[in-house]
């Protein structure tokens, strides 16, 4: 499970518990590159709880999103 709440102007609120695959991965990071659209020097607060490492696939996803989250 993946939670993300905009809590300020500068700050995001991350929630994690359970295991992460491909799909969720892809979900987490479309909200979270949403949510921190013109954010300049912010915050963020992570909650994590019972978290598994994502499956193999997550990983994947992740490092294909990379370029773009180093805007």
């Amino acid at each position: 499970m993946f939670t993300l709440r905009k809590t300020g102007p500068n700050r995001l609120d991350l929630e994690f518990s359970g295991k992460l695959d491909a799909d969720g991965m892809r979900s987490a990071l479309d909200e979270l590159i949403a949510q921190s659209a013109g954010i300049d020097h912010g915050h963020m607060l992570y909650r994590i709880a019972d978290f598994d490492l994502p499956s193999f696939g997550a990983f994947g996803v992740e490092l294909a999103r990379l370029p773009s989250a180093a805007r």
